[in-house]
């Protein structure tokens, strides 16, 4: 019927539609019919954006799954360009994770969007702290105080970093001003902090919240 070339090869027509694609009873044509792509596959899924990915990260950060989380922020920021907020909760995340070189650069990354955000700024310095760095972190929590003379985590961290320091005087004025801002915080029972240099060791970053 001139379907079917001399090696014996059937042609197929791609052309056709689905409800075709079986080849026809004896006797009819022998063209074996298999449907196009564009109509055999399904509407494609759009991207997600910047804040979805951001709010994906959030709900895996809430859940305890950090490093799915620290993914989606990244894809976030990659997705919509670098944000102080992104920036601060990708640290946090990365901190809690023990990742304290990356928690540190991206809290200095978000200082450096926003040189206002004072939250950024507190837990930059209990970081530097912790890694070693006891002068940029003093530097990190006086910004944050020039910022909000009355923001408390300011005090409590420097205090601390003050005493370990041995500048025992600059140490208690600090506390004094957090107990006063903050007298029924947990650390308000902290003894020994201020006065015992080289002893206690570096509170974890606080909590992101406002002063």
């Amino acid at each position: 019927d001139g379907l079917v070339d001399p090696a014996g090869q059937l042609h197929f027509d791609f052309e056709a539609d689905q409800e075709d694609a079986l080849p026809e009873p004896a006797g009819g044509s022998a063209v074996v019919r298999i449907p196009s792509p564009r109509t055999d596959a399904g509407p494609e899924s759009p991207p997600l954006d910047a804040q979805a990915l951001a709010a994906l990260a959030e709900a895996c950060d809430e859940e305890g799954r950090l490093a799915e989380a620290v993914e989606h922020y990244r894809a976030a920021i990659a997705a919509g360009g670098l944000s102080a907020e992104l920036c601060f909760q990708l640290a946090d995340a990365l901190y809690r994770m023990g990742d304290l070189g990356g928690a540190r650069e991206r809290f200095w990354t978000a200082v450096e969007l926003d040189d206002g955000f004072v939250e950024a700024r507190v837990n930059l310095g209990a970081v530097l702290a912790e890694s070693g760095d006891p002068e940029l972190a003093e530097a990190a929590f006086r910004g944050a105080l020039t910022l909000v003379p009355d923001y408390p985590d300011a005090h409590f961290l420097l205090a601390r970093l003050l005493g370990e320091m041995g500048r025992l005087e600059e140490a208690a004025h600090h506390r004094r001003e957090f107990l006063r801002l903050a007298p029924h915080s947990p650390w308000a029972d902290e003894t020994g902090w201020d006065d015992s240099p080289g002893k206690s060791q570096a509170p974890s970053p606080p909590a992101h919240q406002d002063p």
